[in-house]
């Protein structure tokens, strides 16, 4: 009962980030909502308990964490300044690649979370930076094929 209310509650947050049939996105939401997310460490729930979550559950997670990549509120990016300061999500963005349920989930939120600069900056100096090479490795080709994709991130990985 309580997982099937915290899908509910998970299927409600997304709808206020991507708006549905019902309604229009309000941006002072979106905003509000953010600015929640970091301040609660919501999202750090999210990232660490998604294995916990059924697959519908999960897949609006997942959309969740990456549409407040990129959300602004007062010209800033929040999720860029939370993630400098929570390096050790990242840390497990990349270690889910490992679970073959949740490598492609925790790989959709890690390209997200690459595209802010001192982001990528320590993901490319992480130890851990060598697994992403692992994982490219068969023998599961989605899980390859999306570890691969990281890499391909449109950045100017030379930059970092």
């Amino acid at each position: 009962m309580r997982m099937a209310e915290l899908a509910k509650n998970i299927r409600e947050l997304k709808s206020i980030l991507y708006g549905n049939s019902e309604s229009e996105l309000v941006s002072e939401a979106c905003a509000h909502l953010t600015q929640e997310f970091f301040r609660e460490n919501t999202l750090r729930l999210l990232i660490v308990f998604l294995p916990q979550l059924n697959l519908e559950a999960r897949k609006d997670a997942t959309k969740i964490v990456a549409n407040l990549q990129r959300q602004q509120v007062n010209s800033r990016l929040n999720a860029s300044d939370y993630l400098e300061k929570n390096t050790d999500l990242l840390d497990i963005l990349i270690a889910g690649y490992a679970n073959t349920d949740m490598a492609l989930h925790y790989g959709v939120m890690l390209r997200e979370c690459i595209r802010h600069q001192t982001v990528a900056r320590y993901v490319l100096e992480s130890p851990n930076v060598k697994k992403l090479f692992d994982y490219i490795q068969p023998p599961y080709f989605d899980i390859s094929a999306d570890a691969a994709a990281t890499f391909k991130v449109k950045h100017d990985w030379q930059r970092y």
